[in-house]
């Protein structure tokens, strides 16, 4: 499972880094904690409107990712931890061959060995931006985790996709899942101007039936709506998709619930071997695999 809990409180530090910079600009939206003993300071102040690219140095080679123009959140987000910081000395605390390398865990800088990793996070989320028919669980793809499935992404957690060929009826059941999640969102979109009253309803139905059973037709009302609004808008993969992911392979099982902000483009030969070092039963590298540093690095290549 990707999804860990937001439960701690971090340490002030402040790290200045050029920004790469290319046509176009804009201001940061991502959100932060308010805590002024927040360890990740907002820096990325001017973060352009395009891809960025990042290059990851681990004590196992180095990778070098591209970060998604179209998902502006998550992709400003993580510049900024890069400008911080933040990464370096990291380990990756979860390697599993044929499926994903992720990390984010800030305390396994300096933790025992014994000490779960994993299970820490900042304090601040960023909004979903999750997109399957343009940014799917591919092999290479970079995603972020997350405690609140489909809602937001963790703030500093992150994996990437090692993931083997799918089948047809993996394929199917991610569709399925998929859609699934678009229903739920029109019907969610649906109950905007009917807040007041569900609320309402709710309380009174504790202690009274009819009120429960006038709350049962509405929402079976709203649910009735948002899958007549969807019908015809069905998602399927594209041909393209489902030939890649059934001959390079992938994770599309959780396209329907996390953000794909990136993809490596140089260094995969490093990330499977990260994926493949001896782990433990949950994952947990036996010997460190470490982020020596991530930096931001300026390509006019693509």
């Amino acid at each position: 499972m990707i999804s860990m809990k937001n439960n701690i409180y971090l340490l002030l530090f402040v790290l200045s880094v050029l920004l790469s910079s290319c046509n176009g600009g804009g201001n940061a939206t991502v959100q932060q904690a308010q805590d002024s003993q927040q360890l990740v300071k907002e820096l990325n102040l001017n973060s352009p409107d395009c891809d960025q690219y990042v290059l990851m140095h681990t004590n196992h080679g180095y990778v070098k990712i591209k970060l998604y123009r179209e998902t502006p959140l998550h992709r400003k987000n993580f510049i900024n931890l890069v400008m911080n910081g933040f990464y370096d000395g990291q380990l990756f605390y979860r390697v599993q061959k044929n499926l994903l390398i992720q990390t984010g865990d800030y305390t396994s800088k300096t933790s025992p060995d014994a000490h779960d990793l994993g299970v820490t996070d900042v304090e601040f989320t960023v909004p979903a931006e999750i997109d399957p028919a343009k940014r799917y669980h591919k092999r290479g793809a970079l995603a972020a985790a997350s405690f609140y499935r489909g809602e937001k992404s963790s703030g500093a957690h992150f994996y990437i996709v090692t993931g083997k060929p799918a089948k047809d009826n993996e394929l199917a059941m991610s569709e399925r899942d998929i859609n699934k999640e678009i229903v739920n969102n029109m019907f969610l979109e649906l109950q905007i101007p009917y807040r007041k009253q569900i609320y309402q309803l709710k309380n009174a139905a504790e202690h009274d039936i009819a009120k429960k059973e006038e709350l049962n037709r509405l929402i079976s009302k709203l649910m009735a709506e948002a899958r007549a609004a969807v019908k015809g808008k069905e998602f399927a993969y594209t041909q393209q998709q489902r030939k890649l992911y059934k001959t390079t392979g992938g994770l599309p099982h959780l396209d329907a619930y996390y953000t794909v902000f990136g993809e490596v483009v140089e260094g995969m030969d490093v990330v499977d071997k990260i994926s493949a070092v001896d782990a433990t039963s949950k994952g947990r590298p036996r010997s460190h695999v470490v982020i020596k540093k991530i930096e931001i690095i300026d390509d006019t290549t693509e």
